[in-house]
C-alpha cells in the first residue's frame, strides 16, 4: 500500500491536492479540510495516506498526521459509514475532540456535525467507544457549553475551539472554562 507521500504541492482545488514526488509521479490526494488548509501550493508536504478501492473507483486519502489517519480508518470500520462520510466528520472537527466525543459517548455532540444523524452518531459511539475509552476531555457537556458561549459572544468557532482545548483542565466547571478561554483569547 501507499502509506505516505512526500513531495511538492502542484495544485490545490478545495480539499483535493496534486502532489508531485521527487521521481516525477503526480498523485491526486483527497484530504480533510484542515490538512488542505495547512499545505501551500508550490510548497513541500508529507501526507500520511490510505488507498481506498471501492465500486466508485480508487481514491487516495491524505492526512497531515498519523492520528487523523488512524481516526479515519476507525471511522470507516463503522457499519454503513464510508470513507467520504469519515472524511467529512474529520473535516468538521479536530481529531482530538472527535476521539474525546467518542470516548465520552457524546452522541449529541457528534450528531451536531454536518451530515451526521443521531442514529449514525449512536452507531459510531457503540462501535468505537472501547477503542477510545481512555482518551481526551472527560466531560464533553462542559466543552460544548463553553464553545457555544464563546461563539455566541462573537468569537469564530475555530478560535473558540482552540481556546477551550488550550485551557481545559480536568474538573473545571463551565464558568471557569469560559473565563479562562476568554483570558486566552484576549492575549492573542
Amino acid at each position: 500500500m501507499i502509506a505516505g507521500i512526500s513531495g511538492r504541492v502542484l495544485k490545490k482545488s478545495g480539499n483535493v491536492l496534486l502532489v508531485e514526488t521527487k521521481s516525477g509521479v503526480v498523485f491526486e490526494i483527497v484530504c480533510d479540510v484542515q490538512t488542505s488548509e495547512e499545505v501551500e501550493e508550490g510548497g513541500e508536504c508529507f501526507l500520511h495516506t490510505f488507498l481506498s478501492v471501492s465500486q466508485d473507483g480508487i481514491t487516495l486519502y491524505g492526512f497531515s498526521n498519523e492520528m487523523k489517519k488512524e481516526l479515519f480508518l476507525s471511522l470507516t470500520k463503522v457499519s454503513r459509514l464510508g470513507p467520504k462520510t469519515a472524511l467529512k466528520i474529520i473535516s468538521n472537527e479536530d481529531a482530538e475532540t472527535l476521539v474525546a466525543m467518542i470516548a465520552s459517548q457524546d452522541v449529541e455532540g457528534l450528531s451536531k456535525l454536518p451530515g451526521i444523524s443521531k442514529k449514525t452518531a449512536e452507531r459510531i459511539v457503540m462501535e468505537l467507544k472501547d477503542e477510545f475509552e481512555s482518551a481526551g476531555i472527560k466531560d464533553m457537556r462542559i466543552y460544548h457549553e463553553s464553545l457555544e458561549a464563546l461563539v455566541s459572544l462573537g468569537y469564530p468557532e475555530k478560535q473558540a475551539r482552540e481556546a477551550v482545548k488550550h485551557v481545559y483542565r480536568e474538573g473545571m466547571k463551565t464558568s471557569e472554562l469560559i473565563k479562562e478561554a476568554l483570558k486566552f483569547l484576549s492575549h492573542r
